[in-house]
């Protein structure tokens, strides 16, 4: 290979590959500073949600590592019975990251890696997007920045997990694109492959870039003036390895939910009239603005969450949204229509079953999002259609980039524009301080770590999401547990062993159930029927000893 060739491909790899995940890299660390400087020490998450990530992370390592067990169903929490994982969050994609992360990092480490990763990572695919589409290349950085910078983004870092990894989104999206247009084996496995991504990060997003793949798909019969031109010569290998492809990976898990939730009762699901879109959360910074307590008076008012309402575009991003919509004829860009229309779809579907303005419910409308939910009752199950509003910040991300290559090419004095904009932009996208936490290990968690026999442990002591945190210390199973949605039939049953527990049967715990170790706060006396010891106490918090013996 020639001498020249070689520096191509050097300054290729550079530009498209090590260059925009420095950049992104950079401006993470820019932007949440000096988050950064705890990545050894704190995790990046809350105390609440954020730790139910952290035990899925360990849970995945311990399932498949060491349990040499599926990691879709456990009974390490709501022991001994049991729960599917089908309803959780577990976001194993990232999981499997785990395995390979914690042979050389702490679990601290590793959960804060695939926080940064994602954002890098969500930055970078949606720079490819972009570049494909616009040819623009600082056009594509600024796109990709605005995507995995946003304010939605930011918002769910302190403990939705499974929705910062949005980083296969783009991805999948620029393959499937690509493989209608020049369809190729190797396309379609990738496309199926990047697929199972998503739904192993996320079924939300999975649904959603389903959604814009038909939107994609209709496009392109529109382009080919062709219903059916995905059936000719060409697309028979490659439809082919696609649809193996999904057929292996991501459509035994669609199964697996779908039968999982027709034969239970799911508990957990959210109402959509108060996680919906309000009309004006779009062009007001939210909850998660470095400066939000200047528009605190808007978004306090808005029902649901603040983690969820924040998700603002940007003046900076809606202005050159509208004038692209002036200059559309005069901007460059491939299928410019396609992606106004992938924005308008889901913006409409993210205001949900009813129509919110300032936090006021507007009656006498009949939104897209409730005809849908009516069609189709099982979609009731995902309850937030304001997160559609991270299809609408990659749309709007591609539209800015095709504007700022049309402003800097039209003429010099506009620059000035796009320098005012970029400032703008850096400012409305500075995050509040992300959360970290740090937890001392109580003693008490050390000692159950050393106790002999893996049978289980009740934890009265601990609240919800730090008994999961600590049962990566101790590594025990436990009763109960905090999940992000559970059955009916697993509460039922967490009830009946909580009725044993009150009334003080404590051989039927260890005997029937398996239990035996008790935390508490609680003096229980030791006695023939109720011979149980004290094994280790510190102030007020014990450990009982379930296993039967006399009292000495």
């Amino acid at each position: 290979m020639r001498s020249h060739e070689v520096k191509n491909q050097a300054k290729t790899a550079l530009s498209f590959g090590l260059f925009p995940l420095i950049f992104y890299l950079f401006c993470f660390c820019c932007l949440t500073f000096p988050l950064i400087m705890n990545f050894n020490s704190h995790f990046f998450c809350d105390v609440g949600d954020g730790f139910t990530n952290i035990w899925n992370i360990w849970w995945v390592n311990k399932a498949v590592t060491d349990l040499n067990q599926f990691p879709m169903f456990t009974d390490y929490l709501h022991f001994p019975h049991g729960t599917s994982l089908l309803a959780h969050t577990l976001n194993p994609f990232n999981g499997m990251m785990g395995i390979v992360l914690l042979k050389f990092l702490t679990l601290i480490q590793t959960h804060n890696f695939i926080i940064v990763f994602s954002f890098v990572a969500g930055g970078f695919t949606a720079f490819l997007l972009a570049f494909y589409f616009i040819r623009s290349y600082w056009g594509s950085l600024i796109a990709g920045f605005i995507f995995t910078f946003s304010n939605y983004h930011f918002a769910h870092t302190a403990g939705h997990m499974q929705l910062v990894s949005l980083e296969w989104i783009p991805l999948f999206l620029l393959l499937w694109f690509i493989f209608l247009d020049r369809p190729s084996v190797t396309l379609g496995i990738a496309a199926s492959l990047t697929l199972f991504f998503v739904i192993l990060c996320d079924y939300y997003y999975f649904l959603y870039v389903l959604i814009v793949a038909l939107i994609i798909f209709i496009w392109h019969i529109k382009k080919n003036k062709d219903i059916f031109f995905i059936f000719k010569k060409k697309f028979l290998l490659p439809l082919s390895a696609f649809t193996i492809g999904l057929f292996v990976s991501s459509l035994p898990v669609v199964i697996a939910f779908v039968l999982f939730a027709t034969k239970n009762n799911i508990m957990g699901t959210h109402d959509s009239k108060l996680f919906s879109l309000d009309l004006l959360a779009p062009l007001i910074p939210g909850g998660h603005w470095r400066f939000a307590e200047w528009t605190s008076f808007y978004w306090m008012k808005l029902p649901g969450n603040f983690n969820e309402s924040s998700v603002h575009l940007g003046i900076s991003v809606i202005f050159v949204l509208l004038y692209v919509i002036f200059k559309r004829k005069k901007v460059q860009m491939k299928s410019l229509g396609l992606w106004f229309l992938t924005l308008t779809v889901f913006l409409i579907m993210s205001l949900g079953p009813v129509l919110r303005i300032w936090g006021k419910e507007i009656t006498g409308f009949i939104l897209p999002y409730s005809l849908f939910e009516l069609i189709f009752p099982f979609f009731r199950i995902a309850g937030i259609p304001v997160r559609m509003m991270v299809i609408v910040i990659l749309c709007a991300s591609l539209i800015f980039a095709a504007g700022f290559k049309h402003i800097v090419q039209s003429s010099s004095k506009k620059r000035y524009l796009i320098a005012v904009l970029l400032l703008l932009l850096c400012f409305e996208y500075l995050p509040r301080p992300l959360l970290k936490s740090k937890v001392e290990i109580p003693p008490y968690v050390k000692v159950l770590k050393d106790l002999p026999d893996k049978r289980g442990v009740i934890d009265m002591v601990s609240t919800a999401t730090f008994a999961l945190y600590f049962q990566t210390i101790h590594e025990k199973p436990l009763a109960f547990g905090y999940f992000a949605r559970i059955s009916e039939n697993v509460l039922k049953k967490n009830n009946y062993l909580m009725q044993l527990l009150e009334q003080g049967k404590f051989a039927v715990l260890y005997q029937e159930f398996h239990f035996r170790y008790l935390v508490s706060k609680e003096i229980i006396r030791t006695s023939i029927s109720n011979p149980i010891n004290v094994i280790f106490q510190e102030g007020d918090i014990r450990i009982y000893d379930l296993k039967p013996t006399l009292p000495i």
